[in-house]
């Protein structure tokens, strides 16, 4: 009997031991563990299904993306390039008046500076810088060429007005702001009445620079651009006038342009 009970307490005892070693065994053979499936992961014999062609077509996404982008690059510095003498071009047309220009002086006192594009016996088309005009032909007073070169003689600050019983004396400067040589400049000054009428009036030229022409005229009295020069003019009062029926003055400088 106590062979018996010795081997029965050896069985269990050996049972004790090997059940926590076949549990362990099970869980290491189990493909759903978590074991089993790190392991897996951490696999690098394991791939992702199609990985290579996903990354040759990502590869080539990329290229065509790159090659694009050189494309408008290059496009945009060809626009650069080319739309700045256009810009240049549309700027210089808006500005300048085209070859070719005439002056056209129209009966009321209007000036229209353009380059004339069709001509009719009832009407002229103009194409000036702000647009294109048509002008009949019988509001025309006047029509010559264009210089876009020409003297502009004005007068310079204030004139002194000297008021005597049988006259009256201006004396000033004028200037020439233009771009051209102005000729036999003068002065005129005109006295007039309370009626707007003209009692008296009366030019001198200026004291300017002497000038040959080929005629052999020689002009005392020209202004270069950007000059100076003094006038005096004295007009005298009629007869009978009394100075202070004078109401006011008026005056206008004039010249001429020669070659």
């Amino acid at each position: 009997m106590n062979n018996s009970l010795s081997k029965l307490k050896f069985i269990v005892t050996s049972l004790i031991f090997l059940m926590p070693l076949i549990g362990f065994s099970q869980k290491e053979t189990d493909g759903t563990s978590e074991g089993s499936n790190k392991r897996e992961f951490f696999d690098p014999k394991v791939k992702v299904k199609d990985s290579e062609a996903a990354v040759r077509e990502l590869r080539e996404e990329i290229n065509q993306i790159q090659t694009e982008m050189d494309r408008m690059r290059l496009q945009l510095r060809e626009f650069d390039d080319l739309s700045a003498p256009r810009i240049r071009k549309e700027i210089k047309r808006l500005v300048n008046f085209p070859e070719n220009i005439s002056e056209i002086t129209l009966k009321n006192g209007t000036v229209v500076q353009g380059k004339i594009v069709s001509e009719d016996l009832d009407k002229i088309i103009v194409q000036t810088n702000i647009g294109t005009l048509s002008i009949v032909q019988e509001n025309i007073k006047e029509l010559k060429p264009y210089d876009r070169l020409h003297a502009d003689v004005v007068l310079k600050g204030e004139f002194e007005d000297q008021r005597h019983a049988e006259s009256r004396v201006f004396i000033g400067q004028v200037t020439n702001s233009g771009l051209r040589r102005a000729d036999f400049v003068r002065v005129r000054f005109r006295l007039h009445d309370k009626r707007t009428s003209i009692v008296a009036q009366d030019s001198s030229f200026i004291g300017g620079e002497p000038y040959s022409f080929y005629s052999g005229v020689i002009s005392e009295s020209s202004l270069s651009p950007g000059e100076t020069s003094l006038f005096r003019v004295e007009v005298k009062l009629p007869a009978g006038v009394d100075p202070k029926n004078i109401s006011y003055v008026t005056y206008k400088v004039l010249f001429d342009e020669f070659n």
